[in-house]
């Protein structure tokens, strides 16, 4: 039943809105003279008044002069008040001599502003309005009708001067339009939960004020007896008042609000009345009212077509356009619109229609040709990205260049591949007669050249040149004659630029491979920067000390932890590659073997002695898969792990080994520390294998308050805590203490030449 008696609401309004323009075209269609007479003493039809917007104005028809014919009929046998208004023949007696007078066609011009552009704005208002209405919200419907009557109004302000009931349907629609606009900007803010209480005293003030000003201009049309000029301004100011108000508030709340997440739809929201009412209200309304020249309302009711597009979108859509680019963009178009559109308008306001006031002329120009600027070069710009493959075939090559360019950077691994990089670029695209690195320190203020593309070996710098050099702080292009120079990094207390020279067919660098040089300098700067951050690390990584503390635990961490996924991976690799292969060999000798019993004696035995060797090389490659990826520390834990780790060290070493394990909980809850614990017992038992030369090593581990503890003594030869580190001596040792501390954990080393070593450690759970 809603949605019925919604359809038949619909239906309802679309249909009297279509009437109302269908009658207020006619109206407009019909010719209208503008005249406004009265009877002398002899009862001759006397020119009264001649409205500007008739078409007698045209003519040389003046006050005074009397009217004799109306379309061809003499004034007794007509009805006057109805035909002399539509009238497009009249006979007219001027000083004794009668003259004859048609209406003439139509201009085009006036029906492109009386009948067209609102016309346009109708429609597109109605479109727009069936889509609205399909959303049920009370914003939609004050948008609804702000648009509809708006459009109502636009139109019949064309027809007011010439029909009684188009000048009712101004009054009302102007009115109750600007009652909608301000109830949809509440409406809105409630709706999007900006405001929380109705403006109930504003609205019921809004409310009682429109009554009155329309029932002063319907008893002005009745009755005649207040001054048009009153009732007119009196609108006009309720009007500008309701605008400035809205547009007030949305300040306001976009104040209150701007650092929240509804930030571009305010903008929008304030964007879009701003556009379409600040140009009619400060360039029509208020100088109108106040008696000074202004832009005609039909100029600067164009504006208004910001409404039914961007306050639509606003509602139909989800998604914003980024108000702060097309902002950006419309502030730089304006600046540099405004200087090329004062002097065209100047010229056309000084070369056409002289008929009107100068100031009015230039105003009209001004805003057309402005609005037209800004409009084209928005278009241009959008026309630009579309066709730039077609349109710019240099710069599309020149864009594909530092596509591909940046492709080859990522295989760029040392600072001396990036510069013949660079070098072999520069030449492809530009084509120039030298290339030259320039370093200047900024210690000694020395520079040092080195010519790395070009006909000469030698360059030298001008003191221009190294001024230019000197001065630049930004990094910025840097132009001398018909060269370029650019900053490439900073290297210590060295700035390297790379200077190109003159391009070989003599031409200049064009904007484009300006653009070009800086954008892939810019990108050479940041490959550099990772190059030789990536080269510190691996420097800092490869000096490690015992003595020294680590940088990073998250380095730390992450390091070992992609050290395990490695070992993992290759675990895997032997044990699904080299593993199997091994072992299907090794079937094959076996069943050679035993099927070829007449093989010589010597023979199988060297056979069975190459089935051994296997076997053992099965077992190796078992054991590494182990060691590097110890299963049994997901299945038995880490205590039966260490236990079976030992056994099998003790097996293959020369020292003997005890180890104690006491009131340690075999669960942890991240395995990495489980993993972690499991290799430094592992690194301290290799170490003590390959470089102690110990005799007796012990090994206990034991818990207490969350905390893991280590004791690890061999007797062995130690070594100088404060040698540098070698692979002989103590690198795996550093590593511990790196995996240690990644851990969080502290170690401590107690050892000195010949004295043996002690390493106790502590880890946290």
């Amino acid at each position: 039943m809603v949605i019925k008696n919604r359809k038949v609401m619909a239906i309802f309004i679309f249909t009297v809105y279509i009437a109302l323009h269908i009658y207020l075209i006619t109206q407009m269609m019909r010719p209208f003279s503008g005249i406004t007479t009265s009877t002398d003493q002899h009862q001759n039809l006397i020119v009264k008044q001649i409205d500007k917007s008739g078409w007698v104005n045209d003519t040389d028809i003046s006050k005074g002069d009397i009217i004799a014919k109306i379309d061809g009929k003499e004034i007794r046998e007509t009805d006057i008040h109805k035909n002399l208004k539509y009238a497009d023949d009249l006979t007219v007696e001027h000083n004794n001599k009668i003259s004859h007078y048609m209406a003439p066609d139509t201009k085009v011009s006036d029906f492109l502003q009386e009948l067209y552009i609102p016309g346009i704005f109708s429609i597109l208002t109605l479109l727009l309005s069936i889509l609205i209405f399909q959303k049920n919200s009370s914003t939609a419907h004050f948008l609804l009708g702000f648009l509809m009557l708006a459009s109502l109004s636009f139109l019949a302000s064309n027809a007011a001067n010439r029909d009684f009931v188009a000048h009712l349907i101004l009054i009302f629609s102007f009115q109750f339009g600007i009652l909608s606009f301000f109830c949809f900007i509440y409406s809105t803010f409630l709706e999007k939960g900006l405001i929380q209480k109705k403006p109930t005293v504003m609205l019921t003030i809004n409310i009682i004020l429109a009554i009155l000003i329309i029932l002063l201009n319907v008893y002005d049309l009745f009755m005649k007896d207040l001054s048009s000029l009153f009732t007119g301004n009196l609108m006009l100011i309720y009007f500008s008042i309701n605008i400035v108000y809205s547009i007030g508030l949305l300040i306001y709340i976009y104040i209150k609000k701007r650092d929240s997440s509804h930030e571009p739809f305010l903008k929008w929201m304030l964007v879009i009345p701003t556009v379409a009412f600040v140009p009619f209200i400060f360039l029509h309304a208020i100088p109108y009212i106040i008696g000074l020249p202004y832009l005609p309302d039909d100029m600067a009711a164009l504006f208004l077509f910001a409404i039914p597009i961007g306050y639509s979108y606003l509602i139909l859509t989800k998604q914003l356009l980024d108000i702060n680019f097309i902002l950006n963009r419309i502030r730089y178009y304006t600046v540099l619109s405004l200087i090329p559109t004062i002097i065209i308008s100047f010229v056309v306001s000084g070369t056409v229609n002289h008929e009107s006031n100068l100031f009015s002329r230039f105003l009209q120009n001004f805003f057309l040709i402005f609005t037209l600027n800004i409009l084209f070069l928005l278009l241009k710009e959008k026309i630009d990205y579309s066709f730039r493959n077609q349109l710019f075939r240099d710069k599309t090559n020149i864009t594909q260049s530092i596509d591909q360019f940046t492709k080859k950077l990522s295989t760029v691994m040392k600072e001396e591949e990036l510069e013949r990089l660079l070098v072999n670029e520069v030449v492809s695209v530009l084509n120039p007669s030298g290339i030259t690195f320039i370093e200047y320190d900024l210690e000694t203020f020395q520079y040092t050249t080195k010519v790395v593309h070009g006909d000469n070996d030698q360059f030298t710098l001008q003191k221009h040149q190294e001024w230019l050099i000197q001065s630049d702080t930004n990094g910025d292009l840097l132009k001398f004659k018909d060269s370029l120079g650019i900053r490439l990094y900073h290297r210590d207390q060295k700035m390297i630029y790379i200077w190109i020279g003159h391009k070989r067919n003599h031409t200049s660098f064009n904007i484009n491979e300006k653009t070009w040089t800086i954008t892939i300098v810019k990108y050479v700067r940041l490959v550099y920067e990772n190059l030789h951050a990536i080269n510190n690390l691996i420097q800092s990584l490869q000096k490690p000390n015992i003595g020294d503390h680590p940088t990073s635990v998250s380095l730390s961490r992450f390091l070992f932890q992609l050290a395990e996924r490695e070992r993992r991976r290759l675990a895997s690799d032997l044990h699904d590659s080299a593993l199997q292969d091994q072992i299907v060999w090794y079937r094959k000798l076996e069943n050679l073997i035993q099927e070829n019993q007449d093989i010589p004696s010597d023979v199988q035995k060297q056979l069975i002695k190459i089935q051994n060797g296997m076997v053992d090389v099965i077992k190796q490659i078992r054991s590494t898969c182990n060691e590097l990826r110890p299963n049994l520390l997901l299945e038995g834990g880490l205590i039966k792990s260490l236990n079976e780790l030992f056994s099998q060290i003790q097996m293959r070493v020369k020292y003997h080994l005890d180890y104690e394990f006491d009131n340690i909980s075999d669960t942890f809850e991240d395995y990495n520390t489980t993993l972690s614990i499991y290799r430094v017992f592992q690194e301290l038992l290799n170490n003590a294998d390959k470089h102690s030369e110990a005799t007796h090593v012990s090994v206990s581990m034991w818990e207490e308050d969350q905390t893991i503890f280590i004791d690890y003594r061999d007797n062995g030869k130690g070594f100088d805590l404060n040698s540098p580190p070698t692979k002989k001596n103590h690198m795996g040792l550093s590593g511990l203490k790196e995996r240690i501390f990644s851990l969080n954990g502290e170690v401590e080393f107690i050892t000195s030449e010949g004295k043996g070593l002690q390493v106790y450690i502590t880890i946290p759970r």
